[in-house]
């Protein structure tokens, strides 16, 4: 008798149906897409795309680079003030031989724009009248650079290579003179691809948080088994923190997933310990877990709960990504929270026990969401 009350407690109860629940995730085929394949397809996007940025060669001795910009010239200019050179002719030979160009001459510029509409080339410059005439007096001479405002990805690379040929063109005339030229130099850099670190450290707090948010939306509704249990409020609050307890192992299970493929893939070393970083994921999760549970006790069909997962996602791409100024949002919301700690314990090493003040706030968020999702689940009767 006294081993039927022992069993009858309530950790007892919380312990099976966390158990049960583990179960049932294990053969739910979405809830583990949304937490294993979509995660692995994120990294392996981000490591194809790594890849491709990193995979041409630097081009040396005359030779192109993989992804050299197709250039149209058209060449306007006839003055004739600098002795014994064609300015013109010779800037454009510069360009010729930059590694990042594959020049293109044209007669005209009417016949450079209709090479741009039917996308023979990148971009065409216009070398004007007046070109050495300016040049050779001392007053700027401007080329004209043409892009298709439908290329968005040449924009920038047009721009940047050809600012390296006029300095190289400027230099060897010697119409500079100690230049001042910037250096990147990255500080608190982690070892490792740094296009990768620095997507790919918000990625992992943002794939756990909203993954296990996510599937945790559908904790509750529709679960038919658990409808036989509503008699009690203590029932219902066992099964929210169990619920809870198994989604964020789940999380957790996901952090390391995502964690050795961030490290491994690129091979990043954080400038921080790995313990550092699974208390900033599991504070994603234990926070993502309690939403999605939330959740799960507002809609009343899974179809509702999936259609809250794209609110969700959409949401916090918009207010978590620190692209825009979310004002208080950035002070309250667990992943922006938890984009802030990841990104300088990782980058800049700071110590966990640095962010006290926001471990308390997402802990105190969790519980706040916790007692909320028991308020509502307790005031119901059905669960669709």
């Amino acid at each position: 008798m006294s081993g039927y009350r022992r069993k009858n407690t309530k950790l007892w109860r919380i312990r099976s149906m966390f158990l049960k629940e583990l179960r049932l995730i294990q053969n739910d085929k979405f809830a583990l897409l949304m937490i294993f394949v979509l995660p692995g397809m994120v990294m392996g996007t981000l490591y194809v795309a790594t890849s491709e940025s990193t995979s041409a060669p630097t081009a040396t001795n005359g030779e192109k680079s993989e992804d050299a910009i197709i250039l149209g010239v058209v060449d306007l200019d006839t003055t004739d003030t600098y002795p014994g050179q064609d300015l013109s002719e010779n800037f454009t030979w510069y360009l010729s031989q930059s590694p990042d160009f594959i020049v293109i001459e044209f007669d005209t510029e009417e016949k450079a724009r209709e090479a741009l509409y039917r996308d023979r080339i990148d971009a065409y410059a216009v070398i004007d009248y007046g070109f050495e005439g300016n040049i050779t007096n001392d007053v700027p001479a401007f080329v004209d650079i043409h892009i298709s405002s439908t290329n968005f990805q040449s924009q920038s690379a047009v721009f940047s290579a050809f600012s390296d040929v006029v300095t190289k063109f400027r230099f060897d005339h010697g119409w500079i003179k100690g230049e001042v030229r910037m250096v990147n130099i990255r500080e608190f850099q982690p070892t490792g691809d740094y296009t990768a670190a620095t997507f790919g450290v918000f990625l992992l707090v943002f794939s756990v948080f909203i993954a296990v948010a996510a599937t945790a939306a559908q904790a509750i509704v529709g679960d038919v088994p658990l409808s036989r249990m509503l008699l009690t409020p203590a029932s219902k609050i066992e099964a929210i923190i169990s619920k809870w307890l198994a989604y964020f192992v789940l999380g957790m299970i996901q952090a390391q997933f995502l964690l050795l493929s961030w490290m491994g893939l690129f091979g990043i070393v954080p400038n921080t310990d790995y313990l550092t970083l699974n208390i900033v994921l599991a504070l994603m999760s234990i926070s993502g877990s309690a939403l999605g549970i939330l959740i799960s006790t507002l809609v009343s069909t899974r179809l509702q709960a999936n259609q809250s997962f794209l609110f969700l996602l959409f949401g916090s791409m918009i207010f978590g990504t620190g692209f825009i100024d979310v004002g208080v949002v950035d002070d309250i919301y667990p992943l922006n929270l938890g984009r802030t700690m990841i990104i300088d314990t990782a980058f800049k090493g700071v110590a966990i026990t640095a962010f006290g003040e926001q471990i308390l706030l997402i802990l105190e968020i969790t519980a706040a969401l916790l007692f909320l999702a028991w308020f509502i689940f307790s005031r119901r009767r059905v669960l669709a």
